[in-house]
C-alpha cells in the first residue's frame, strides 16, 4: 500500500513539475511587464544610491537562530540592512535596519501585511521577470537576474541601477546593494548558513535533530534551502570584494560560513 501511495505521490510531482515548465511563459509573459514598470519606477532612486555611503561600514543582519537582541543593541548607531522576517525581534530591541530587503516571492506573499506595518526603513525589493512580488507601499524595487549557465559560477552585480544576481540567499543580494551604495566594510551578523532541513549537493534532503532555522519560531522556511548553492555565491561576493579592496566578514556567534574571514563580534565596538 505504501508502495502504491508513493508511486502516486511522484507520479503527481512529476506533473506538477511539468506543468510548472511549461506555464512558467505564461506567466513571464504576464508578469515580465509589470514588474518592468515597477522597476522603471525604482530606477532613477537607485541610481542616486550609488556610494552614498563610500568608506564606511555597514551590518547585514541575517535571520539564523545564533541572533541575539542584546547583539542587536550594539548596532543602534550603526548602518544596517535587516532582511526578511527581522521584525520578529522588534519586540525585543530598540534597534532597527537602516535598510530592509526581501526577495522570495513565496515569503514576502506570507508576510507582506508585516513587511507594511512593522517595517518603518526604506525597503528594497527585489523582482524576477516571472514571478510577482505582493505591491508594497514605498518599496523600492530593483532587478533580479538568474543565470543558470553554471550553477557553480554565481554573476556579481556592482550596480543595482540595473540588476543583482541571484544567489539563493537575500544575505547576496543585501552584499550586491551594499556594495553599490560603496561600504568597504560589511560585517554579517546571524548568518548561520546552516538548517534543520535543507538540500545536499546530490539534491538529497538532509536533516538535522536539534537544530533551528531561525532565531524566531514564528518565521517559517517557505522552501527548503540549497546551503551549498549558498555557498557558491558567498564565493562570488568574498571574490568581487578581494578585486575591489573590499572587506567582508563574518561576525555571527557560530553558524557554518566559513567563506569569509570570522571577526569577533564584541571587538568591533
Amino acid at each position: 500500500m505504501c508502495s502504491i501511495n508513493n508511486k502516486t505521490n511522484n507520479s503527481i510531482k512529476q506533473i506538477e513539475s511539468v506543468l510548472k515548465r511549461i506555464l512558467r511563459p505564461v506567466r513571464a509573459a504576464i508578469n515580465k511587464p509589470l514588474n518592468n514598470k515597477r522597476f522603471a519606477q525604482s530606477r532613477e532612486y537607485l541610481k542616486s544610491l550609488k556610494d552614498i555611503h563610500n568608506g564606511e561600514r555597514c551590518f547585514i543582519i541575517g535571520n539564523g537562530p545564533s541572533l541575539k537582541a542584546h547583539d542587536l543593541d550594539k548596532l543602534k548607531n550603526e548602518i544596517c540592512f535587516g532582511t526578511n522576517g527581522i521584525y520578529e525581534i522588534f519586540e525585543q530591541t530598540e534597534w532597527r535596519p537602516t535598510y530592509y530587503c526581501a526577495q522570495d516571492y513565496k515569503l514576502i506573499r506570507l508576510i507582506k501585511k508585516d513587511i507594511k506595518n512593522k517595517i518603518d526603513c526604506e525597503k528594497f525589493i527585489g523582482l524576477f521577470d516571472f514571478r510577482m512580488n505582493p505591491s508594497i507601499k514605498d518599496a523600492h524595487y530593483f532587478k533580479m537576474v538568474i543565470d543558470n549557465s553554471d550553477p557553480k559560477v554565481i554573476k556579481f552585480s556592482s550596480d543595482m541601477s540595473e540588476c543583482c544576481y541571484e544567489g539563493r540567499t537575500i544575505t547576496y543580494s543585501a552584499i550586491q546593494i551594499a556594495v553599490y551604495m560603496g561600504f568597504k566594510e560589511i560585517y554579517l551578523l546571524g548568518v548561520d548558513n546552516n538548517y534543520a532541513i535543507s538540500f545536499d549537493e546530490n539534491g538529497n534532503i538532509v536533516k538535522q535533530a536539534n537544530i533551528k532555522n531561525h532565531f524566531s519560531d514564528n518565521y517559517k522556511l517557505p522552501v527548503i534551502p540549497n546551503t551549498h548553492l549558498k555557498n557558491y555565491a558567498y564565493e562570488a561576493a568574498r571574490k568581487y570584494a578581494d578585486e575591489h579592496d573590499i572587506k567582508i566578514y563574518n561576525a555571527t556567534r557560530g553558524g557554518k560560513l566559513e567563506v569569509f574571514e570570522r571577526v569577533d563580534f564584541d571587538t568591533l565596538f
